[in-house]
């Protein structure tokens, strides 16, 4: 994996390249990145692929594969895997984390475990005072909230399923619970997708909750991401280049399914390709292994258009764009 890694940062052209024992911190363009030696630098645990909503965007809706809960056996041992690195860990991908009937001694496992930063979503349909209070009780590192608009008729187009001036009041409770309970942590965000429908909302939409969130919660501005050419561009606010580029993804995700598969990126969320099976092997293993091996190989050699699933994918530009994430309430 060392020997790929090397070739990869003369390929993209990194500059600044720092290395310490664990991990390899460069800059890309106007974009800081860093990858683990050993392991993924962003692990994303799918606790549920059943959602509540049907995003225009999202492509959960359309699953092929089977629907399931994460078994918490399962479970416990990614994350007795995972707390031996310093790994970001997120608790969602295809689905509602809170419809896991264990979803809260799931998070209670995670919080002893040693894991030094763990965070979930929500598209807060069922997002109670309840649920939010055990949400602040679990020890969560960052918790994102899923919103992309405040504009009821708009929100209820970009995610029908659900009641828009509910899930709209749910968020509002959140932060009013939060502010009561004088804490700071999860560190907490209410994206929204930069998309050409609520474009024209962006700015007053962080307006908004400036005057709502306090220190460090902010709002999160995400561009769009077409999984692997499943939404339409249509809904893109940025170009892509001609030239291709290695996909930094291989190099620091891996993203484990709800029945234990192991795939490497986002364009793989139906199953399309996996990488191994972590009920029977390791993560480091087959981050190390060879069907991750063989997709950097040719992504470094600039033939990732052997590749079906990265053949017609623009998302990899993601990854060298600054402004894939912003802060909209940031000075």
């Amino acid at each position: 994996m060392k020997r790929q890694q090397s070739r990869l940062l003369e390929t993209i052209q990194a500059s600044e390249v720092c290395e310490s024992d664990e991990r390899v911190r460069y800059r890309v363009g106007d974009r800081q990145q860093e990858f683990h030696k050993d392991f993924p630098l962003i692990l994303t645990i799918e606790t549920s692929s059943y959602c509540n909503l049907k995003c225009v965007a999202c492509p959960q809706k359309d699953l092929t594969r089977e629907r399931s809960f994460m078994d918490p056996e399962l479970f416990r041992k990614i994350v007795d895997e995972a707390a031996r690195y310093d790994v970001r860990t997120w608790l969602h991908y295809m689905g509602e984390p809170l419809l896991h009937p264990q979803i809260f001694e799931l998070l209670d496992y995670a919080k002893h475990s040693g894991l030094r930063h763990f965070g979930m979503s929500s598209n807060a349909r069922i997002l109670s005072e309840d649920r939010i209070e055990r949400i602040l009780d679990a020890g969560l590192t960052r918790f994102e909230l899923s919103l992309d608009s405040l504009e009821p008729s708009l929100l209820g187009s970009l995610r029908p399923g659900g009641d828009p001036e509910e899930i709209i009041e749910h968020v509002h409770d959140f932060f009013r619970i939060k502010s009561a309970r004088g804490q700071r942590h999860p560190i907490t965000s209410i994206s929204i997708r930069d998309l050409q429908e609520n474009s024209a909302e962006a700015e007053a939409f962080a307006d908004h909750w400036k005057d709502i969130l306090q220190e460090p919660d902010f709002v999160l501005s995400l561009s769009f991401e077409s999984w692997g050419g499943y939404a339409s561009r249509d809904h893109a606010m940025f170009e892509v280049p001609d030239e291709r580029r290695p996909c930094l993804k291989l190099w620091d995700t891996a993203i484990i399914l709800s029945d234990g598969s192991l795939v490497g990126c986002n364009s793989m969320y139906d199953a399309q390709k996996v990488m191994g099976d972590v009920n029977t092997a390791s993560i480091r293993e087959i981050y190390d292994g060879p069907a991750y091996r063989e997709m950097r190989e040719r992504h470094i050699e600039g033939r990732a258009c052997e590749i079906d699933l990265c053949r017609d994918c623009k998302d990899w530009y993601r990854e060298y764009d600054p402004k894939q994430y912003k802060n909209l309430t940031a000075d």
